[in-house]
């Protein structure tokens, strides 16, 4: 189970930067956008790309091959039916800007104005994170792949720390760690599926209600970790979060598509 990314609007000014091995490649295209992040989901044959981006087979078709000569996308005879093609993404999305997200700006009363006299080491790296945050929302940028490929590097190191083959001590190695650093106050909610709690959340206490899931650090973080525990992939869903209107971060962990 993995937690897919909305798609774009396909009114208004948008841009996506795709990382592949021929660098970096700007898409300014919603349409394109759309076809990328269906890809980023999971590898699809032609017609349910024409299907769920509700557009023409010829305009798909020419949207396609254009990706394709740019080296974003490539495609492979389907194994069942070899009339058909599956199509997807060569290499990942990096970040995708709305520039005329106006219903964002409103996010930049929520910068934080001062720090308290008698800051701590915490409310500063606190203050730091919120102000990159909310600066990036405010001008339509969402950063997630970025935040959860960093979360899991993170979680990796962190793994190191905490790491025990008994799932109980494990478990309990992870709530200490979030205590212990400041980053919440976490507790194991059940155990099928998994499923993790964090109230006072370090990463999206201070962020504006946005109505998404925002804790794509933590997410990947605790993908990482629990990977490394299992010893195969495994995803962090949140389902809900304080950005969300919720009073709590709630991740399921889940084997990973």
């Amino acid at each position: 189970m993995t937690s897919p990314l909305p798609y774009p609007d396909t009114t208004g000014p948008f841009i996506q930067i795709l990382s592949s091995d021929q660098g970096l490649k700007a898409i300014d295209s919603p349409l394109k956008g759309k076809i990328l992040e269906m890809l980023q989901e999971r590898d699809m044959d032609f017609e349910e790309i024409v299907s769920r981006s509700g557009r023409a087979k010829s305009t798909i078709s020419a949207h396609l091959k254009a990706l394709a000569e740019a080296g974003i996308t490539a495609s492979r005879p389907d194994p069942v039916d070899a009339r058909r093609r599956i199509f997807s993404l060569n290499g990942r999305i990096v970040v995708r800007a709305d520039a005329g997200d106006a219903e964002m700006l409103w996010a930049d009363r929520f910068f934080p104005d001062a720090l308290p006299d008698d800051a701590t080491t915490h409310d500063v790296f606190r203050f730091i994170l919120t102000s990159l945050r909310v600066s990036l929302l405010t001008e339509g940028i969402r950063i997630h792949p970025i935040l959860e490929r960093a979360g899991r590097k993170a979680g990796a190191a962190i793994y190191l720390k905490v790491r025990d083959s008994d799932i109980v001590t494990f478990l309990n190695n992870i709530v200490d760690f979030w205590a212990r650093f400041g980053l919440g106050e976490m507790d194991i909610e059940r155990h099928d599926p998994l499923t993790v709690v964090i109230h006072d959340c370090f990463e999206c206490m201070d962020l504006p209600i946005t109505g998404r899931p925002e804790c794509a650090f933590d997410a990947g973080v605790l993908s990482a970790l629990f990977s490394a525990h299992y010893g195969e992939k495994k995803e962090a869903v949140e389902t809900h979060c304080y950005a969300m209107g919720s009073n709590l971060c709630r991740f399921e962990i889940w084997n990973a598509r």
